[in-house]
């Protein structure tokens, strides 16, 4: 009677990865992955009721992808070994925000997805259908040799969102051994990702203001052009938020321009905002302690 009862447009979605890839294969598919917290990310529950549980949903996905869903939930009863295998797969694909929506081959490559809250099929649609033109390529590239092969390859990975290019790095490197002379600029691109991961990973460790700076300097000492502003602006925060003196405003400040003016990507407008701010740097001292003092007498979780 139960399953009489049960919505038509149902769509099963799978929690084994390796079984979604298999699925996937045998019937010429992509996976969907949905990357969750079912029962506490709000933006988590809107996609699934108003777009992934939705009749419209069901019948845009059936023949185009096996769906899987990656949960994260924190209810205690919810079974321990799945979560810390979903925990593990989170980790694997350098998922660090919900929800994710993420498309892979058969074969595990990554070819795109969005991350957070689409509010209807059809924008949902727009993300999933670059994802699968992208799946075509990398088809596609199996079939060719030589320098054939790495136009589309590289065609591939450009038409990936940035946001997935760190779960992209399999297919940049694929492109790398294929091209040892960068003609396609993608070796110089595997060293901008990595300056990227390697001060990612170095921070968490930090305990000082201080260690964090001197990780940021040095990775500032060999950044390539596209990293050089995102480094600025992490050092100017962690001068800013351990400014003692308006000096030490005056100094972040400095760095702070710096970014500003190193970024190709600045809005017009921003470094006149930004002189605006730091032409009163007592002020701006003043909300620094401030905020300083709040997170200090802030209750611990």
């Amino acid at each position: 009677m139960l399953a009489a009862l049960a919505p038509a447009w149902a769509a099963e979605w799978m929690t084994d990865l390796e079984a979604a890839k298999a699925k996937a294969a045998a019937e010429n598919k992509a996976v969907l992955i949905d990357f969750t917290g079912s029962d506490w990310c709000g933006w988590c529950i809107r996609l699934r009721q108003q777009v992934l549980d939705t009749p419209a949903f069901e019948a845009y996905a059936k023949d185009k992808f096996v769906l899987m869903e990656v949960d994260v939930p924190n209810n205690p009863k919810f079974d321990p070994e799945l979560r810390k295998r979903n925990e593990k797969l989170c980790e694997q694909f350098s998922v660090d925000g919900f929800p994710t929506i993420m498309v892979i081959t058969p074969q595990g490559e990554v070819v795109g997805g969005f991350g957070g809250f689409k509010p209807t099929v059809e924008a949902t649609a727009e993300s999933l259908n670059a994802a699968l033109a992208t799946a075509d390529l990398l088809k596609k590239a199996e079939t060719q040799q030589g320098a054939e092969q790495l136009a589309t390859l590289v065609q591939a990975y450009k038409s990936i969102p940035e946001d997935f290019y760190r779960q992209a790095s399999p297919l940049r490197q694929r492109i790398v051994a294929l091209d040892p002379q960068d003609t396609t600029g993608m070796v110089r691109q595997q060293r901008v990702q990595n300056q990227r991961e390697a001060l990612a990973a170095a921070l968490p460790a930090v305990k000082t203001p201080q260690e964090a700076l001197a990780i940021v300097d040095k990775a500032l000492a060999t950044a390539e052009p596209e990293n050089k502003p995102g480094m600025l602006q992490l050092k100017f925060q962690i001068l800013l938020s351990s400014a003692q003196s308006v000096d030490d405003v005056k100094a972040a400040a400095a760095v702070g321009r710096e970014a500003i003016q190193s970024d190709p990507k600045t809005e017009p407008g921003t470094l006149q905002k930004f002189e605006t701010t730091f032409s009163r740097p007592e002020e701006v001292l003043q909300r620094v302690q401030r905020m300083r003092s709040r997170q200090q007498h802030a209750p611990q979780k």
